[in-house]
């Protein structure tokens, strides 16, 4: 996934958590594994949290940590952020897709897609 794509991203997630008065959102990275950066105050996404990988095809170990994770809300909703280059996925709760412009799934989402241009 390219840095660009990754930080306009962020860039999102900050924006609507401070739109909505969100004081933290949890940021899972993947790559060939999941890296959970905890949660982090919007004001800190864009400026303070550190890329770990670059993005993988393999999205199922980030969204079974938020899912299974005592610390996370039964009820919180995930933002799955993809260049759409990724494996089918089970996801148990409220979601959304995160993507640019042009991108797809190689399945059909059930959650709502956004996109970034």
């Amino acid at each position: 996934m390219e840095r660009s794509l990754l930080a306009k991203a962020l860039g999102a997630i900050a924006s609507y958590s401070f739109s909505r008065d969100v004081p933290a959102a949890r940021v899972v990275f993947c790559d060939a594994v999941a890296y959970d950066q905890g949660y982090v105050r919007p004001e800190d996404i864009a400026e303070e949290v550190r890329v770990r990988g670059r993005g993988g095809a393999v999205l199922q170990p980030a969204i079974d940590l938020l899912q299974h994770a005592e610390d996370f809300p039964a009820s919180g909703p995930l933002l799955i952020i993809t260049d759409g280059r990724c494996d089918r996925l089970e996801i148990q709760r409220e979601h959304a897709f995160l993507m640019p412009e042009g991108a797809s799934l190689p399945f059909i989402p059930k959650g709502r897609v956004f996109r970034l241009r």
